[in-house]
């Protein structure tokens, strides 16, 4: 029987014509795309490389169908994925119990208090991929700045990623109040973006840490239908030494039906209530690490300097535990392995009524 590399159609909305290239582990990057660009000659758009940090082996081209199926009978292909459109998992709903619930046992009662350590995520930076983060509000105080875009310009036009990164460094919203972000605008105005415009992301995100040397988070909330070539790169860039925190998603489902919720190395944040309930819309399931808040969750907005915003999902629930890593990883100092931190997150944790088991920041 003649050789046929795997193809993981896409169930949802995708980019028409955009595929994901995994090559085999043992194939030469670089020796197969100059052939393959000679064979298949003006048929064959190469958009992403992923050369900035060699996230996995393979790549992202557009091409007709008749390529798709030429591609596949090659031996030194091990799967193509078809390229999902990933979007944002926010709920629009209309303080800062969350603060509150992480560094108290729930359920949350006034007045609210935040307890945390003194070194507050110095020395991390916080990569969020997002629709980008207005880095001029008044809540970053100077240590939110631009990094990569896959769009026209850094702009937040949505207002998500911006509220992501109020949650994990502001200093009145934020978990970890001297720790930096780091926009990489993946997703556009209306919070959705390609697979493959992610994984380009992580991948950059891969080279700057491997460059700055110092201990770096990779904050994803998003997520769409599973796709095997993002999950693999989170699994990369945990493997290099980065932590990965991400969303369940907000389908009220399990979270293995979705990526890069599904992923074996991230850390999956599922989102609660100032109840302590799970939240109406969280995913759910065995894969999901922890639990945060992610209900009326206020934080930076982006209609000014100083305005703020109400968001609920397990997008706001994400970077809760972003922060928390920061607090950790700054207190606990660099070349710790992110399992060892997901492990003294894991055993901090307390547990609702129902059993779930809610992040908790270190003692100060």
């Amino acid at each position: 029987m003649s050789y046929r590399a795997a193809f993981y159609p896409c169930h949802g909305p995708k980019e028409e014509g955009s595929y994901i290239v995994k090559l085999r582990d043992d194939s030469v990057k670089q020796s197969f795309m100059a052939t393959c660009s000679a064979t298949h000659t003006d048929q064959l758009d190469i958009t992403h490389s992923f050369e900035e940090s060699n996230i996995f082996n393979g790549f992202v081209a557009k091409c007709s169908e008749e390529v798709l199926d030429a591609l596949r009978n090659r031996e030194d292909i091990e799967y193509i994925t078809e390229d999902a459109i990933m979007r944002t998992c926010d709920v629009q709903r209309g303080s800062t119990w969350g603060l509150h619930r992480i560094s108290h046992a729930g359920p949350v009662e006034e007045p609210f208090e935040y307890d945390y350590p003194s070194s507050a995520g110095k020395g991390v930076n916080v990569y969020v991929l997002d629709t980008g983060i207005f880095v001029g509000h008044s809540e970053f105080q100077g240590r939110a700045r631009n990094g990569r875009t896959f769009y026209r310009g850094f702009n937040d036009g949505h207002g998500h990623g911006t509220h992501c990164a109020g949650t994990i460094i502001g200093k009145t919203y934020g978990v970890a109040k001297k720790a930096e972000a780091i926009a990489v605008r993946v997703l556009d105005d209306n919070g959705s973006g390609s697979t493959s415009n992610i994984i380009a992301g992580i991948d950059w995100v891969i080279g700057q840490h491997n460059r700055l040397r110092k201990p770096s988070i990779i904050s994803m909330s998003l997520g769409g239908p599973p796709n095997q070539a993002l999950d693999d790169a989170v699994n990369t860039a945990a493997d290099r030494g980065i932590f990965v925190v991400v969303a369940a998603g907000n389908e009220s489902q399990d979270a293995s039906n979705s990526s890069p919720a599904r992923a074996e190395k991230a850390f999956t944040v599922g989102a609660i209530g100032p109840d302590d309930k799970q939240a109406d819309f969280s995913n759910f399931g065995p894969l999901l690490s922890i639990w945060a808040p992610g209900v009326d969750v206020l934080s930076a907005g982006i209609r000014g300097r100083n305005s703020t915003d109400t968001m609920s999902g397990t997008s706001m629930a994400t970077p809760h535990v972003a922060g928390v890593f920061a607090l950790y990883v700054s207190g606990s100092g660099t070349g710790v392995a992110p399992a060892e931190i997901q492990e003294l997150i894991k055993k901090s944790t307390n547990e609702t009524g129902a059993g779930l088991l809610v992040a908790q920041v270190p003692k100060a």
